[in-house]
């Protein structure tokens, strides 16, 4: 009896492919590495999983397959991702000549203008102009120099959105913060009518960092219409009489001859950098507060007997919302429910380019990275370690409530807590992100009753916050937005 061709054809193909597979395990097995390398001989297939289950998807593969640490390689890079709360620690607490954050801000600015050539000169005004000055503004001691219009700039834009039979809760919230903070910084002549346009370029961030295939014409416009409402911002600008922070701005890139479009594309570079994960941890906090009414319930309680005893009505708080004040114990579980929502959002933080070899601690275990590669730091790996946060997985509002509140990050004392960065790596801009979350909340719960539009069927009891994109980077992404009712409260 003769085989045909096709038949043939098949078991040359199983045996072809049951050969690779013994070989994998072959490899694998009689060699192992440290750190795991994902696929092993065939580490190529990391670019088509991320492309295929998105970067937080991945991560949480590998980190089920290989632990809390491994390596890929991805569009010519060797990656080391560390989870575990003694490498983040490490690799965050390093030398930052030896793991350089460079890169991390030349993929930001390649992800806003593309192989631009006045990146590096964008880069350096950034970092070396800008940060010093918010670095000194944007600390808690001084953050209040700052914060007076913030709270009426919020209370203004909120108020327009009552009277309407349902809204968008993301605009409702990112338009309030997204006025208030460029008021702030930026002072009373900034275009805030540019909200639209600049969330079309936030949105496509993460696609283009991660350069998954998307069409980028309607958003790379929008960035064009923002550079040049700022560049007329900045073209009119009077050090002499522009508000506190935009004076020193406007005095800066006239001191050092900064042409306009690179002082243009700073400005947008430092306003994406400042607003994306805050839109996203503010976004799921009232998601996840919705979901939640036992907990909204005394969020809100909370805040209303605050508001009613240490300011005596809204317009007061209003009126004097400085951080000291929000900072208070008074808000002991807003501020818990804040930072819940920044531990189970924070999603890869960026990547460290090793110029020289060196080794990261992870307990007793060292990771040696080798000159040339990458560090990326995935504090998933340790925000849901359930030998750490019991129900790691869920938003737990009292979680970081402590019974002697100290302000601040205090109340993380005990917990590894890795959503603001660390060492060289902290957020700059940290204080101002929970000073503008917790502002908005306090006004946004005291302004209206919300309540959310049943998102299919069931009863108001059994409705479910969005899903997060697999595809997000630096904060988790909302899939979709959430459409809400709100009654205007009887405001004294």
């Amino acid at each position: 009896m003769t085989m045909s061709v096709s038949s043939i054809t098949q078991i040359s193909a199983a045996v072809a492919v049951l050969a690779i597979i013994i070989i994998f395990r072959m490899v694998t097995t009689r060699a192992p590495t440290y750190p795991p390398i994902v696929g092993g001989p065939f580490a190529w297939i990391s670019a088509a999983l991320i492309l295929t289950l998105g970067l937080s998807n991945f991560f949480a593969l590998c980190r089920k397959r290989y632990g809390p640490v491994f390596k890929f390689l991805a569009a010519g890079r060797k990656i080391v991702v560390v989870t575990s709360s003694d490498a983040i620690a490490c690799a965050f607490f390093a030398d930052h000549r030896v793991l350089s954050s460079h890169v991390q801000h030349d993929d930001h600015l390649q992800a806003l203008y593309g192989d631009s050539p006045l990146n590096a000169r964008i880069y350096h005004t950034v970092a070396h102009r800008i940060f010093p000055i918010l670095d000194r503004r944007l600390s808690k001691r001084t953050l209040g120099d700052l914060a007076p219009p913030f709270a009426q700039l919020v209370f203004d834009k909120l108020k327009l959105f009552s009277g309407r039979p349902q809204v968008s809760l993301m605009r409702s919230l990112r338009e309030p913060l997204y006025v208030g903070a460029n008021g702030m910084l930026f002072g009373s002549r900034f275009p805030q009518d540019t909200y639209d346009d600049f969330c079309m370029l936030l949105d496509s961030l993460p696609k283009r960092l991660c350069k998954f295939p998307f069409w980028p014409l309607p958003s790379s416009r929008a960035r064009d219409r923002l550079l040049h409402r700022i560049s007329d911002y900045l073209e009119g600008a009077n050090p002499a009489t522009n508000d506190k922070l935009a004076a020193t701005f406007t005095a800066l890139f006239k001191e050092h001859n900064v042409p306009i479009e690179v002082a243009s594309s700073s400005i947008l570079s430092l306003m994406s950098s400042l607003h994306q994960n805050t839109f996203n941890v503010v976004f799921w906090l009232f998601a996840w507060l919705l979901a939640d009414p036992t907990a909204l319930a005394a969020v809100r309680s909370e805040i209303e007997k605050a508001v009613r005893e240490d300011f005596g009505n809204l317009q007061t708080f209003v009126a004097d919302a400085n951080p000291d004040n929000v900072d208070s114990p008074s808000f002991a579980l807003l501020n818990s429910a804040v930072l819940e929502t920044m531990r189970l959002t924070s999603v890869l933080t960026g990547l460290r380019f090793a110029t020289s070899d060196i080794d990261i601690k992870d307990g007793e275990k060292t990771i040696p990275i080798l000159k040339g590669e990458y560090v990326a730091v995935d504090p998933r790996g340790t925000h849901l370690d359930k030998n750490l946060y019991p129900n790691c997985d869920k938003f737990v509002v009292d979680r970081f409530v402590e019974s002697e509140y100290r302000g601040d990050l205090a109340a993380t004392a005990g917990y590894p807590y890795f959503a603001l960065g660390a060492g060289k790596h902290v957020c700059k801009g940290r204080f101002l992100s929970l000073y503008e979350i917790k502002v908005l909340t306090i006004v946004y719960l005291s302004f209206f009753d919300i309540t959310p539009i049943g998102r299919g069927e069931g009863p108001p009891s059994t409705w479910k916050s969005p899903k997060p994109s697999p595809y997000s980077v630096g904060s988790a992404h909302p899939t979709e937005d959430v459409l809400v009712r709100l009654r205007l409260k009887s405001v004294p």
